[in-house]
């Protein structure tokens, strides 16, 4: 069972610093990750977003690699990094795939230890969902990255190596439909023809629950788990299908209410009696879980968990026949301990080791790993994970009853090296701090390699600036028509909607009009207060939330806080003609900029846009919803935002938007009162 109990201690756990990324279509890597040259001029994002992911390492260079998952929708930004580590030139070809429209492709040339980074947004443009195969004649190691603002409210990364070939058979260990978890399961197809699957569900109580798909020929499927299951279950999942498919299981949480982000897995193709795990932490701030799949019949699984420096523990559990099994390792381990594990079963089993974290006290996430079958000599990672904001380390583990030489090579494309010497006793574990290895060098990647076979994984924790331009995006409706968030995506901390005063200060009824939202509502505190006509869960990209009464007798929908940090670009919710730019009193006490803008097509009814510290329009100039910026977001904390808000646990910037009936203040009106339009909670 997945119980909170580390939260308080929010103390950090290792240490240095970090990435960024945007650029050309193919692009060599610059700085280990995606700090790439911008293709379009795009002013910096003032939200940078934090999470962390997991890789393991590459055997051997592969001549094909699968990549089920990928979006380039509204807070997304997906990348390849490429590595070619041989010394001799490797010709590579991309192919991506969609849910409903053909495949399209790209070639290019990697020279020996050379690196490279496609942009995916810009290789496949806007909102799409894509799956990816690479294929190159002398092979190369690759990862898939993605970094994502999720329905506006969960910031994250996840990354995967991918798999060298389709097959009939995937299984994943974890999975959950307990509150605050999304999981999706998604299926690709390269081949020329239609194929079925069968996806079978097995719960942690030992029931199975099957639901069929097609997946489309050179295509790919998405599928809702929350949907196909009931709420509040543990689920581990096999895909069985009529054709070779590619499977990986992507999972956005807000994990017990405290830690927000995502995490993703390839499928494992067959199960195994031993697995391998080289990174698992229970420092304070970190919670970290062992997922076992069992297929078959009842067995029995025993779980070695390995040090640094000191003797390991070995516990046993027994398995439910063609069920899920959850090990808390914090519980088992105890606190403050870097931990590998070795796993054994009497049958074969699948595994995989979800962490969730609080890492130095300010990046929140998770990563997901499914294990190693068996440990190899040699391990490549086409990237540090190093750069601005990125934090990586080194995980390595010596599975076996000896000693083991370990050489670990920090290479840069400008032919610098570094290597170090670990002599890792049997059982045992090492971290290696990457940034401070890697100091100096250009575009470096790693090299592992060992007298005996060993385990390596490279875990990363991040603070990343968005670096895709994105397009306006509807966060309302009213009237028929779309309103445009005044927060550009990159920048959107969540929406909170809630009753707008009746009138603005002047002695005046301001008439507000109740929105409709779209997109998710995580939570209505409100529920008496919601206009008759209006919806929940009508649609739409970002999430939102309804917050309790404030007393006022108007519709829980009249007015919308939009999140942002302080600074931030606002953009004009609608089209039409600014009839007042001005100052006013907030709260009768705090000085503050509105703009009022009348809407296209309905004369006498105004956008408000309130808390800015800076207009970028006049009154009378012409606006186009979320094209033309009109201010900068205020810094409120100083006058009432002392604290998170509750709903989105951000600092409580904001815009404030509502629409209002007020034909006394429109085109040819005179000058409008400066007085508030939004009253005291």
């Amino acid at each position: 069972m997945r119980q909170p109990r580390y939260h308080a201690n929010r103390h950090a756990r290792r240490a240095e610093g970090g990435l960024a990324a945007r650029g050309p279509v193919v692009t060599a890597v610059v700085s280990a990750f995606v700090l790439l040259a911008s293709s379009t001029a795009f002013a910096a994002s003032n939200h940078r977003w934090t999470g962390g992911h997991d890789a393991p390492g590459w055997a051997t260079p592969a001549r094909a690699l699968y990549f089920a998952e990928g979006t380039t929708r509204n807070g997304f930004e997906e990348y390849l990094v490429l590595r070619n580590p041989s010394r001799a030139r490797s010709s590579v070809r991309i192919q991506y795939s969609f849910p409903d429209e053909p495949s399209v492709g790209s070639s290019f040339i990697m020279e020996p230890l050379s690196g490279s980074c496609v942009n995916v947004n810009d290789a496949v443009g806007r909102g799409k969902d894509v799956s990816v195969a690479i294929t190159s004649d002398d092979g190369i190691v690759a990862e898939r990255q993605v970094y994502f603002n999720y329905m506006g409210v969960w910031t994250g990364g996840h990354v995967s190596c991918g798999v060298p070939a389709p097959g009939n058979t995937w299984y994943f260990a974890e999975g959950t439909t307990r509150p605050g978890f999304q999981e999706w399961l998604c299926l690709q197809n390269p081949g020329a023809s239609d194929v079925g699957a069968v996806i079978t569900y097995m719960l942690g109580s030992g029931e199975n629950v099957s639901e069929r798909v097609v997946v489309p020929a050179k295509g790919r499927r998405t599928v809702d788990v929350n949907a196909a299951l009931s709420p509040g279950l543990d689920v581990s999942v096999m895909v069985r299908s009529d054709g070779p498919v590619v499977a990986e299981r992507p999972m956005y949480f807000d994990y017990e209410g405290a830690w927000r982000g995502g995490h993703t897995a390839a499928g494992t193709s067959a199960p195994d009696r031993e697995w391998l795990f080289a990174e698992g932490t229970t420092r304070p701030g970190f919670e970290e879980w062992l997922c076992i799949m069992n297929p078959g019949p009842g067995a029995v699984a025993k779980v070695e968990y390995m040090f640094e420096g000191e003797p390991s523990i070995v516990r046993t559990y027994p398995l439910k026949e063609r069920a899920r099994t959850t090990i808390p390792v914090n519980e088992e381990v105890g606190p403050g301990r870097d931990v590998s594990l070795r796993v054994t079963a009497s049958s074969g089993v699948l595994c995989e080791r979800p962490m969730y974290f609080l890492y130095r006290g300010a990046i929140e996430g998770g990563h997901d790993l499914a294990g190693s079958g068996r440990g190899e000599k040699t391990w490549y990672f086409p990237a540090a994970g190093t750069g601005d904001g990125f934090e990586a380390y080194l995980c390595l583990m010596n599975g076996g009853r000896d000693s083991n030489r370990v050489r670990v090579e920090f290479m840069g494309t400008d032919g610098a090296k570094r290597k170090t010497v670990i002599e890792m006793p049997a059982r045992s574990r090492e971290t290696i701090d990457v940034n401070a290895a890697v100091s100096g060098l250009m575009d470096p990647w790693i090299k592992v390699t060992g007298d005996r076979e060993l385990v390596a994984e490279r875990p990363v924790y991040f603070s990343y600036v968005p670096k895709v331009e994105l397009g306006p995006f509807a966060f309302a409706s009213w009237a028929g028509m779309e309103l445009a968030s005044p927060i550009r995506y990159c920048d959107y901390l969540g929406a909170v909607f809630h009753e707008a005063g009746r009138d603005g200060g002047d002695g005046r009824p301001n008439n507000p009009q109740a929105m409709q939202p779209l997109g998710r509502c995580l939570e209505d505190d409100n529920p008496l207060r919601l206009a008759p006509g209006v919806s929940k869960d009508l649609g739409g990209e970002a999430a939102y939330f309804i917050e309790d009464s404030r007393a006022r007798g108007t519709f829980s929908t009249t007015a919308c806080d939009v999140m942002a940090k302080t600074g931030t670009t606002v953009y004009a919710p609608v089209s039409g003609t600014v009839v007042a730019a001005e100052s006013y009193l907030l709260y009768g006490r705090y000085p503050d900029l509105r703009v009022r803008i009348q809407i296209d097509g309905h004369p006498g009814y105004l956008m408000a846009v309130l808390h800015m510290s800076r207009l970028l329009v006049s009154r009378g100039q012409r606006v186009e919803a979320g094209v033309t910026p009109v201010g900068l977001v205020r810094d409120l904390v100083p006058y009432f935002n002392s604290g998170p808000d509750p709903y989105t646990r951000e600092e409580g910037n904001h815009s404030h938007i509502e629409i209002d009936y007020r034909p006394d203040l429109g085109i040819g009106a005179g000058d409008t009162a400066e007085t508030e339009v939004e009253t005291p909670r």
